[in-house]
């Protein structure tokens, strides 16, 4: 008999372990491009702002990082600057229409937060602080992204974690090839259960890849937010109390609210130009203050939902304050549902509005 039972599977095993090299170089190309993927996010280019030593500066722009008593502020013009942050820097936070500032320590700094900076440069091309203000809508905003931030970081992290574990795992298929060679027994069924494993780890590093890109996209978005919902109630001259069809619209935007992920309720009310500025000026806020109360006892919208509520007096007339019914159109408060882009995946559905003028 010429037949070489022993020279068959010798041939097989030295067939699967070329296959298994082969394998693995599929599997380090994977795993390079995760760990590529997952430094993306920090290998982005971005135009740098530079500050004149011992010139008098300012800035305007979103904190975007924060490492000890240094800021990273991306400016109006995606522009990134540095701003440092001293003993003597004042910090102040805005209490609205000429309640002037309150001062706040640098905790208050968290990303996201939007701010005034001015002072000086020195020879590093960073701006020294003499003084930082901020208003509390920015840092409403700001808190709720900071809460959100720090498990998208976290996640990233992981990742990256990730694509080392499936770097050793092909170290482990390697060896794994090397005690088929030795060992000339092994069968056709447990080849096909090895392929099938390296199957599944490329199939986890595509996922982990495509869970970088994800990250990447929602961290890009997180100080971006869309227009859901949006509503506008009329009120009588000198009135404040809220009619049963305005209650009725509210009723309607807070149910639609209570669905959305990630979202903040921005209220400004107004007036007409009947009577004096400083009256109007309260009973715009006191419209306001009304929609905002109704909203969280009746709307069950909860407190930190809502925007800190805005009485913007006469400006930004709706219609002309001459005529009777332009007056009727000013004298309203307008309700907005901002969703975060970020926190719900920078999903782009069209956002929708209701908008009812008054029928009195």
């Amino acid at each position: 008999m010429g037949d070489d039972p022993g020279g068959v599977i010798k041939k097989r095993v030295m067939k699967t372990i070329q296959s298994m090299k082969h394998l693995r170089t599929s599997i380090a190309v994977s795993v390079l491009a995760l760990g590529t993927a997952a430094l993306g996010i920090s290998k982005v280019e971005q135009p740098t702002r530079t500050f004149t030593a011992d010139q008098n500066a300012k800035v305007d722009g979103v904190i975007i990082s924060k490492e000890g008593t240094s800021l990273k502020v991306r400016g109006d013009d995606d522009a990134i600057g540095t701003i440092d942050l001293t003993n003597t820097t004042k910090i102040q936070l805005k209490k609205g229409f000429l309640r002037g500032k309150t001062a706040m320590d640098a905790n208050a700094l968290v990303p996201g937060l939007h701010i005034q900076a001015q002072g000086r440069g020195n020879e590093k091309g960073e701006l020294v602080a003499d003084k930082v203000i901020f208003d509390p809508n920015s840092m409403r905003a700001s808190k709720q992204i900071d809460t959100r931030v720090a498990p998208v970081e976290a996640r990233t992290g992981a990742l990256e974690t990730r694509a080392g574990t499936l770097e050793g795992r092909a170290g482990q298929l390697e060896n794994r090839a090397g005690q088929l060679e030795t060992a000339q027994k092994q069968t056709e069924q447990q080849v096909g259960q090895v392929q099938t494993q390296v199957g599944q780890v490329k199939t986890s590093a595509d996922q982990a890849n495509q869970g970088v890109v994800d990250v990447n996209g929602r961290v890009t978005n997180l100080d971006n937010y869309d227009t859901k919902e949006s509503v506008t109630v009329y009120f009588k001259i000198n009135s404040a109390t809220l009619s049963p069809e305005a209650k009725k619209d509210l009723d309607d935007l807070a149910a639609k609210a209570l669905n959305e992920k990630g979202y903040l309720v921005e209220v400004a009310g107004y007036a007409d130009k009947t009577g004096t500025l400083s009256v109007n000026q309260a009973l715009s806020q006191r419209r306001a203050d009304a929609v905002i109360n109704y909203l969280q006892q009746n709307g069950n919208i909860p407190i930190h939902r809502i925007l800190s509520p805005a009485g913007m007096g006469i400006s930004h007339e709706a219609a002309d304050n001459n005529t009777a019914a332009g007056r009727k159109l000013n004298r309203r408060v307008e309700v907005k549902v901002l969703v975060n882009q970020g926190v719900i995946g920078g999903s782009n559905q069209p956002s929708s509005a209701n908008s009812n003028p008054p029928n009195r």
